[in-house]
C-alpha cells in the first residue's frame, strides 16, 4: 500500500485512493461482479476520496469538550438555541466584559472597587469579572423586589403560570448557550453541562404544574372539625446558589 499524506502532527495516513480501489475490488469479487464494473466503481470512489481534506494543527479549534458535530446535533435534538453570540470554544476572550447586576428589571454596572476574576478551568483564561457588590447595591436590589411584590401577589395563579411557561421556553431556546456558560465558568464537560440545564428545566416545568397545589386544602380532622390551609406569597427571599447546582437554583416560583 502506498504511503499516504502526512498531517502537521507527523501522523502518516494511508493513501485513500489505493485503499478505496482495493476495497471496491474485494466487494465486487464477493458479489460476483465483473472486473469492468469493479474498476468503474473503484474509479468513482477514488475520485471522491481525492476531495477529502484533513484539518491541520493551525486550523483545528478546541471546542467546549465536544466535537462540532456533537454540538450541532445536540442543538437540533431537544431545546435548540437560536442565539449563536456566545463562546463555543476555549479560545481566549479578547476583551472580557464585567458581569453586571440585574436590579429593577435592568442590567446595571457595579460601582464597586473589588472584583473577583473568573477563569476558564480548562485554559485559565479570564472569562469575566464578578463584582463584590456594595451595600447600596444590595439595598437597591431588595427595595426593587419589595416594590414589585404587591403587584406579583395580586397576580392570579394562571397569570403567574403563563410567566413560568415563558421562562421554560427561554431555557429551551437558549439551552446550548446556558451549557456553554457552565462549561466555561465551572469546567464541566459540555454534555454534563447540557444535563445540568436539563435538570434545571425540569424544576421549572414542575413549577408550571404546581398551581393546583397552591389553592390550599381542607382536611376533616374529626367530627364537626376541619383544618383549612392557605398558601400565600412570602415576599422577598434570598438564595445562595452552590456552584455544583448552578442551573437548578434559584428559580422563580409562582408561590413566592
Amino acid at each position: 500500500m502506498a504511503a499516504g499524506p502526512s498531517t502537521s502532527a507527523g501522523l502518516h495516513l494511508p493513501d485513500l485512493t489505493t485503499t478505496t480501489i482495493m476495497a471496491s475490488r474485494i466487494v465486487a469479487r464477493r458479489l460476483g461482479l465483473s472486473r469492468s464494473v469493479a474498476s468503474c466503481s473503484a474509479g468513482r470512489l477514488a475520485k471522491s476520496a481525492r476531495s477529502v481534506s484533513f484539518p491541520t494543527a493551525s486550523t483545528t479549534k478546541r471546542t467546549l469538550h465536544a466535537s462540532t458535530r456533537y454540538h450541532q446535533a445536540s442543538a437540533s435534538a431537544v431545546g435548540t438555541s437560536t442565539t449563536d453570540s456566545y463562546p463555543t470554544s476555549h479560545e481566549q476572550v479578547s476583551s472580557p466584559s464585567d458581569t453586571q447586576n440585574f436590579i429593577d428589571n435592568s442590567f446595571q454596572s457595579s460601582r464597586t472597587s473589588q472584583w473577583i476574576d473568573l477563569h476558564d478551568p480548562a485554559t485559565n483564561n479570564l472569562v469575566t469579572r464578578v463584582p463584590q457588590s456594595t451595600d447600596e447595591e444590595m439595598r437597591a436590589a431588595v427595595e426593587s423586589a419589595q416594590k414589585a411584590f404587591p403587584g406579583w401577589r395580586a397576580t392570579s395563579l394562571l397569570g403567574r403560570q403563563q410567566i413560568m411557561f415563558k421562562f421554560v421556553h427561554l431555557i429551551r431556546e437558549n439551552w446550548d448557550r446556558l451549557a456553554a456558560s457552565i462549561t466555561l465558568e465551572q469546567g464541566k464537560t459540555f454534555a454534563d453541562a447540557r444535563g445540568d440545564v436539563l435538570r434545571g428545566l425540569q424544576v421549572a416545568e414542575t413549577t408550571c404544574g404546581i398551581t393546583t397545589q397552591l389553592t390550599g386544602e381542607v382536611l376533616e380532622v374529626s367530627k364537626d372539625m376541619e383544618t383549612r390551609t392557605y398558601k400565600e406569597p412570602l415576599g422577598v427571599t434570598a438564595v445562595i446558589c452552590p456552584f455544583s447546582e448552578s442551573s437548578k437554583r434559584p428559580k422563580p416560583h409562582p408561590a413566592c
